[in-house]
């Protein structure tokens, strides 16, 4: 470990409203680095407390930032006001200067998008939403997490969908992720879906999901990076999937103890066929770009610096076609992938408890802390009779 490493800088973002402060340090007398990260309120000139109740969207950026550090080699944990930590002893001077660097980019991978002030603001925490020249743009903002959904995430997006539904002037949607490593990781796993329930699944009537396949508006998935569980599942029920080459798609609900509970499992087998389908849901592989676009899971692959040149000509030839009959197309489409709708889907009816068994939660924290499955908490076959 260097004896003399230094580095502090202060990220101040205007229209969010906040400001933060980052260092790495090693101590005079030599040992571990020390990592420090604590946020103020522009406004005030006052530390901003790490809580839900001060600021959802601070509270849940140090929430997976301190959880990300780790990856970077930072031994983290998040205090009232302030992220604290050491880095570990063997990194050199320039292992300590690239987490620095990686440290303030995914700072700045969020707050720069915010419209509007972040602390008592009126505006969304986790998704950046805004109508302009007749298109809803919808980004979700969770870098820190590979822009994976908390409930609050859900909520959101369902109340911007539907205003964008709402919308007469509104032509077409888009739907992306913040920073250039994930378009949506599916459910945030550090969430318990049986203590946290609303925490992890949201509050909203009617689930996003619904939103965007009854929407009028055709709606664009512009993928860059990982579109992975129900991200994956956002980018194929999505009207036109454009990904960047650098993107990898796939499902992990079998893998980590999260059950699609609903009917969008079975309705990928019509964009893909049947086998590939059960491939994708069962196996839990994952796909590049091209391999996705291959199995028809999308569109059009391109590079990264190409893909919001690539989205604005779909939006353009979308504004040049009737908008009342593409609505009546996506209704053709949205009956046919429902052509069977129980009134509950095959995890409501055999097996409803699966968020409070032991194979839930051993899945769930074995990835989280990265390690194997342990196989004896699985939950047994439901004995079904076969007529």
């Amino acid at each position: 470990m260097p004896n003399n490493f230094q580095f502090e800088t202060r990220l101040e973002y205007e229209t969010a409203g906040v400001a933060f402060n980052v260092s790495l340090k090693t101590p005079s007398g030599g040992g571990e680095a020390a990592f420090s990260l604590t946020v103020d309120d522009l406004a005030t000139g006052q530390r901003v407390p790490l809580n839900h109740q001060a600021c959802p969207a601070v509270h849940d950026f140090t929430r997976g930032y301190s959880r990300w550090l780790g990856t970077k080699g930072v031994r983290a944990t998040r205090g009232e006001q302030e992220i604290s930590g050491t880095a570990r002893a063997n990194l050199s001077a320039a292992q300590l200067l690239q987490a620095a660097h990686d440290a303030v980019d995914m700072i700045d991978q969020k707050f720069p998008n915010y419209k509007g002030p972040v602390i008592g603001g009126s505006g969304y925490s986790d998704i950046v939403y805004e109508k302009k020249d007749s298109v809803a743009w919808l980004m979700i903002n969770r870098p820190e997490t590979f822009n994976a959904k908390r409930g609050i995430t859900m909520t959101e997006m369902a109340d911007a969908l539907l205003d964008a539904a709402g919308d007469a002037s509104i032509r077409a949607v888009v739907i992306s992720g913040a920073g250039p490593n994930g378009f949506c990781t599916g459910n945030d796993q550090s969430y318990d879906p049986e203590t946290e329930r609303e925490e992890y699944r949201g509050t909203a009537t009617t689930s996003y999901s619904q939103v965007l396949m009854q929407m009028p508006q055709p709606v664009i998935a512009a993928v860059d990076g990982y579109a992975i569980g129900s991200g994956n599942i956002l980018a194929y029920e999505s009207d036109f999937t454009i990904a960047t080459t650098r993107s990898r798609f796939g499902q992990t609900g079998p893998r980590v103890g999260s059950p699609a509970a609903g009917h969008g499992v079975a309705s990928l087998a019509a964009r893909v066929g049947q086998k590939r389908a059960r491939e994708i849901w069962m196996l839990c592989r994952q796909y590049t770009a091209q391999e996705a676009y291959d199995m028809g899971l999308i569109n059009k692959v391109v590079e990264p610096d190409q893909l919001w040149a690539e989205v604005d000509r779909w939006i353009a030839d979308i504004k040049n076609v009737s908008p009342v009959i593409l609505q009546m197309q996506k209704i053709s489409y949205h009956q046919h992938d429902n052509f069977i709708l129980p009134d509950q889907s095959p995890v409501q009816e055999h097996i409803p408890d699966y968020f409070a068994s032991e194979e839930c939660k051993e899945r769930r924290l074995a990835f989280i802390e990265r390690r194997p499955i342990d196989p004896a908490k699985n939950v047994p076959y439901v004995s079904i009779p076969i007529t």
